[in-house]
């Protein structure tokens, strides 16, 4: 491999790598709001509705997708 080859490759691992940790965190952010709700729901008694829960992953999904384009 020549010496431009492997720092393109390297640049493009670098690049996934940290797309690879944007979606990691967005994931953790996705799981404490899914906490949150649930621990609500417990206290209230009440159950969950999936409106709820999609209104909340659905912004997250959709800044993924425009960071990842």
């Amino acid at each position: 491999m020549t010496k431009n080859g492997l720092q393109a490759t390297l640049a493009k691992i670098e690049r996934q790598r940290a797309a690879l940790a944007k979606v990691r965190a967005e994931a953790e952010d996705l799981d404490d709001y899914l906490a949150v709700l649930e621990a609500r729901a417990r206290d209230t008694g009440q159950r969950i509705p999936m409106a709820a829960v999609h209104r909340g992953i659905g912004g997250a999904r959709r800044r993924a997708v425009e960071f990842a384009r």
